[in-house]
């Protein structure tokens, strides 16, 4: 079994990337943004912990997280940013082990983790190699505006919370660049997985 892990910054198109290569090569995905949005809902184990952090302000009269405002405190706040961090990693962390050993078990040839922070992490040492996806900052921008409804500075406000797209495809062992068509994404991922057997 050999695992991949996919990272890169916000809204640069991670999720369209291993999309692609589950359709190309048949790889099991796990997007470790999704497994965090299913731990913050109403029950989840991340959920009770952020209400006794930051109180019962951060949830609506639907009773739900109000991510909105999460998001305003975390990304104007490294401190805070650093305690969700700290809390969310390790428990993220055995939930990626465990499935990476459902994957062995069901005899999985290419696995895929798909992980925003993966160097902020430290979680270097559970992949046989690691793939970064970048985008263009204007139009990361946009595309973050439009699909979370933000403002231009909330926007830049997350853009530059995260580690820099230079350091980040500095440590990467693939480079994606994703900034126009999809079959030009798609001719970078067969060119990067030349003679590869899963």
């Amino acid at each position: 079994m050999y695992i991949i892990g996919l990272t890169g910054g916000i809204a640069c198109g991670k999720s369209s990337v291993a999309e692609k290569l589950r359709r190309i090569t048949g790889a099991m995905t796990l997007d470790i943004d999704k497994v965090t949005r299913w731990l913050l809902e109403p029950g989840g184990a991340l959920f009770e912990i952020y209400v006794r952090h930051f109180g019962n302000k951060i949830v609506t009269d639907e009773g739900v997280l109000d991510r909105r405002l999460i998001g305003e405190i975390i990304f104007n706040n490294p401190a805070e940013r650093e305690w969700i961090n700290s809390v969310a990693h390790p428990m993220l962390l055995n939930l990626a082990r465990d499935f990476f050993v459902e994957c062995s078990q069901i005899g999985a040839g290419l696995v895929v983790l798909e992980v925003p922070l993966l160097f902020e992490a430290g979680w270097e040492h559970l992949f046989d190699e690691i793939w970064a996806v970048y985008t263009k900052r204007q139009l990361q921008k946009r595309r973050l505006m439009w699909r979370d409804n933000l403002t231009k500075e909330q926007a830049l406000a997350r853009i530059n919370a995260q580690m820099s797209r230079e350091e980040v495809c500095s440590r990467a062992d693939v480079v994606i660049r994703n900034v126009g068509k999809n079959s030009e994404v798609r001719q970078q991922i067969f060119a990067a997985l030349r003679g590869r057997k899963f």
